[in-house]
C-alpha cells in the first residue's frame, strides 16, 4: 500500500510538472505573440506592396496613353510632311519646265534676231559698199 508519504511526494511531482507546463505555456504564448506581430508586419508590407503595384499599374497605363498620343502626333506630322514634300516636288517640276521653256524661247529669239540682223545688214549694205571699196584711190590702200 501506499503510505501517507507517497501522496504528498506525488502531489509535489504533479505540482512541479504543472509549474513546468505553465512555463511551457508562457513560452508558447510568447511565441504566438511574436508570430502575431510578424503576421501584422507582413500584412502591412503586403498592403504597401499592393499600393505600389497599383501606382505602377496606373503609371504604366498613363505611359501607354502618352506613347499612343505621341505616335498619333508623329503620324499626323508624317502625313503633313509628306504632303508638303509633294507640294515642293510639284513646284520644282514646274520650275524645271519654266527653265527649259525660257531657255528654248531665248534660243529661238536669239536665232531669229541673228537671222534678221544678217538679212537686214545684207539688204542695207548691198553691193554699193563693194563697189565703193574698189573705186577708192590706190594711195589709200
Amino acid at each position: 500500500m501506499l503510505g501517507n508519504q507517497e501522496i504528498p511526494s506525488k502531489v509535489a511531482v504533479l505540482e512541479e510538472k504543472s509549474i513546468s507546463q505553465e512555463r511551457l505555456i508562457e513560452k508558447v504564448d510568447a511565441a504566438i505573440q511574436v508570430m502575431k506581430d510578424a503576421v501584422e508586419n507582413v500584412s502591412k508590407m503586403l498592403a504597401v506592396h499592393n499600393e505600389k503595384l497599383e501606382q505602377h499599374s496606373k503609371s504604366e497605363i498613363l505611359m501607354i496613353e502618352m506613347i499612343r498620343s505621341v505616335k498619333e502626333d508623329l503620324e499626323a506630322e508624317d502625313v503633313d510632311l509628306g504632303d508638303r514634300i509633294d507640294a515642293v516636288d510639284n513646284k520644282v517640276e514646274e520650275l524645271k519646265k519654266f527653265k527649259w521653256i525660257a531657255v528654248g524661247v531665248g534660243l529661238a529669239a536669239g536665232f531669229i534676231v541673228t537671222t534678221l540682223v544678217s538679212l537686214a545688214s545684207g539688204i542695207l549694205t548691198g553691193e554699193n559698199i563693194q563697189s565703193r571699196m574698189d573705186n577708192t584711190p590706190a594711195n589709200i590702200r
